[in-house]
Parts: C-alpha cells; sequence; structure tokens
C-alpha cells in the first residue's frame, strides 16, 4: 500500500530520516513529508565549502538527491526499496553560507523506476540548483526483512 492517499506515519518517516546519522552529518533535516513530496534544508556550514569559500556541488547534489528520494517514498509500496540509478544536477548560482531549502517531487513511477525532480533555493528565495534523478524500484529481498519505511508505517499512524 503505497502512502499516497492514506493517512499513513509521515512522522514516524521523518523522525527515522532525521536520526540519520547522514543526514545529520551534513546538517540536512527534513522539514516537511506529505503526498506532495518533501521539503529538506542543509544549513551551510564550513565542512560543506570547497576550496572556493563556497558551497561544494557535492553537498548540493546530495541535498537534491536525499529530497528527491524521500519525495519517492510517498510512492512505494510494501517491502520496496529504491536506489539512486542517475542524478544530473545543474547549478544556478554560488552559495556561501546560510540554509538551503530543497522541494523534491515525483514526476513519473513506474514498475522499476522513477523519475524526479528537485528544486533547491537559498534562504532569499532564489533558485541557486535544479536536479533530475532517475531511480530504480526493487523488490526487497525477503531475508532482510522490513525496510525502514514499512518500520515506520507500522509505529506512528498519522491521525
Amino acid at each position: 500500500m503505497a502512502l499516497r492517499g492514506h493517512k499513513m506515519a509521515f512522522g514516524g518517516i521523518k523522525d527515522a530520516v532525521n536520526a540519520s546519522p547522514y543526514y545529520q552529518h551534513l546538517s540536512m533535516r527534513l522539514i516537511e513529508f506529505s503526498e506532495k513530496g518533501s521539503v529538506m534544508t542543509m544549513e551551510i556550514n564550513d565542512n560543506h565549502k570547497s576550496v572556493y569559500g563556497r558551497a561544494h556541488g557535492g553537498a548540493i547534489a546530495s541535498l537534491a538527491d536525499s529530497a528527491c528520494s524521500l519525495a519517492l517514498v510517498t510512492v512505494m509500496e510494501e517491502n520496496e526499496f529504491i536506489a539512486t540509478q542517475s542524478l544530473n544536477v545543474n547549478y544556478i548560482l554560488p552559495v556561501e553560507e546560510g540554509v538551503l531549502r530543497a522541494k523534491g517531487w515525483v514526476v513519473y513511477r513506474g514498475r522499476h523506476t522513477a523519475i524526479l525532480e528537485a528544486d533547491i533555493f537559498d534562504e532569499a528565495g532564489r533558485k541557486v540548483a535544479h536536479a533530475h534523478t532517475v531511480h530504480v524500484i526493487r523488490a526487497l529481498p525477503e531475508e532482510e526483512g522490513e525496510n525502514f519505511i514499512d518500520k515506520a508505517r507500522k509505529s506512528k499512524v498519522m491521525e
């Protein structure tokens, strides 16, 4: 059962994502998560900067990819897993500091692939990057048990 159209565990998934060591390491947070997609933020600090003193493209790409992946979660079925197959980021403006906000959404969800997009904005609301991803969708092998999304669905149900 996909999350779209159902009162499911959005809160539980949000909590699990924000507790992730990877997202914490990059100062990324899942702010909004619904049938419309996801919104993530990343506070730029010195660890995100290139030798030129600006946010490294890889950090921005990670934010974009994460926003796309989490948008896809809203249309996943039980016992599926996803992985990014390709990621393309067009950088529009340099970023030196502040909080970036990424909005990710599903363009297409097929049986085995999905196409997603994300826009990344700075604190002034200027678009600094646009991303396009293709994700592969596969059945989770039975021996691996439930994915974190299925566990979150069962632990918290929105009222």
